[in-house]
């Protein structure tokens, strides 16, 4: 029964995507992504889109199942083994708050690195919530803590270009993301989930 109601909830918040779209004058740039599905579970974005005034976050997100939204750090400097956020990486935080602006985050996660706190701390101050991290190295024991204590809640993962395939992975239950090439930083992935291994992923894009 959860997976016949997942599915139909599923097929419900790809209308609501596919409807949105439609009705905008201006249609944003589409990037053709599709990722394999499972048997009866949708593991498939939809499409890939970038946000615009017209796509937003609170068209997509159910109000019903655990929402993870994960991205990868913003751009670094490139120095040292801990480096912190670049120009234009400090740049993108502004792009990822406007993004997140309409959305009543319950928890921000990072790993302890520089470059992923300070890319989590504009939306972490905005939202008055602290940032909890990680281990990037043991990404199972988060899904568990989310799933338990932020059931039908939303919140944001600031992960890596390794580490945010890897929860992919776990959330959908099968391997079918990969690496995420070293110059993409605009990638972001709205989960919904409805348990470990049964979720719907819809990739957007945010900022150049």
């Amino acid at each position: 029964m959860r997976k016949i109601a997942f599915i139909v909830l599923s097929l419900i918040v790809s209308t609501i995507i596919i409807s949105t779209v439609c009705s905008c004058e201006k249609d944003s740039e589409l990037i053709d992504n599709p990722i394999p599905q499972a048997d009866n579970i949708f593991t498939n974005t939809v499409d890939t889109r970038f946000l615009t005034d017209t796509l937003n976050l609170a068209h997509i997100i159910p109000d019903t199942l655990t929402t993870f939204i994960l991205i990868r750090h913003a751009e670094d400097e490139d120095v040292g083994t801990d480096p912190n956020l670049s120009t234009a990486g400090i740049a993108r935080t502004q792009t990822l708050l406007e993004a997140l602006e309409d959305i009543s985050l319950n928890a921000v996660y990072s790993t302890s690195f520089n470059r992923t706190v300070q890319t989590a701390e504009p939306v972490a101050i905005a939202q008055s919530l602290p940032i909890e991290n990680y281990n990037p190295f043991n990404l199972d024991p988060l899904v568990d803590e989310v799933l338990e204590h932020h059931f039908s809640e939303v919140v944001l993962i600031v992960g890596h270009s390794d580490t945010t395939p890897a929860l992919l992975n776990i959330l959908v239950g099968e391997n079918i993301y990969e690496h995420i090439p070293d110059t993409e930083f605009n990638n972001m992935f709205i989960v919904s989930v409805l348990a470990k291994g049964e979720a719907q992923v819809i990739q957007l894009k945010y900022g150049e």
